[in-house]
């Protein structure tokens, strides 16, 4: 595995070790080695926060952001895959859609059972 010397992954170093997995570092101040994963990284980045804005939540929300988008983008389809979805390619089965929902809605818990009476 390859990837920059900018911290993101020291404490994923360990468990490249324990798995006999070695770790490569790239050049300092060379992007160009890293290009995919800067650009994969900055999908991820625009499409987590094009998710916030669209449903108005504050940035305190970016963590749930950034994991609905990793899921969504690993569901769509990709021209490098011949629009097959990273999902397929993996498992080798499509992916269900059924469980997707609109990121960021308004929600009610339903507790009428837990509670005896109106309010």
């Amino acid at each position: 595995m390859q990837s920059d010397n900018g911290g993101d992954f020291k404490s994923f170093i360990t468990f490249l070790q324990q798995a006999g997995i070695v770790h490569h570092f790239s050049c300092p101040y060379n992007s160009a080695q890293n290009r995919r994963v800067e650009r994969k990284h900055r999908h991820v980045v625009e499409t987590g926060l094009a998710l916030l804005a669209h449903a108005s939540l504050p940035m305190k929300f970016w963590q749930y952001a950034f994991q609905s988008a990793t899921f969504l983008i690993n569901r769509m389809p990709s021209k490098v895959l011949n629009n097959a979805s990273p999902y397929l390619t993996f498992f080798q089965k499509l992916p269900d859609y059924k469980s997707l929902r609109v990121f960021g809605c308004l929600c009610y818990p339903f507790i009428r059972p837990y509670n005896n009476h109106k309010l």
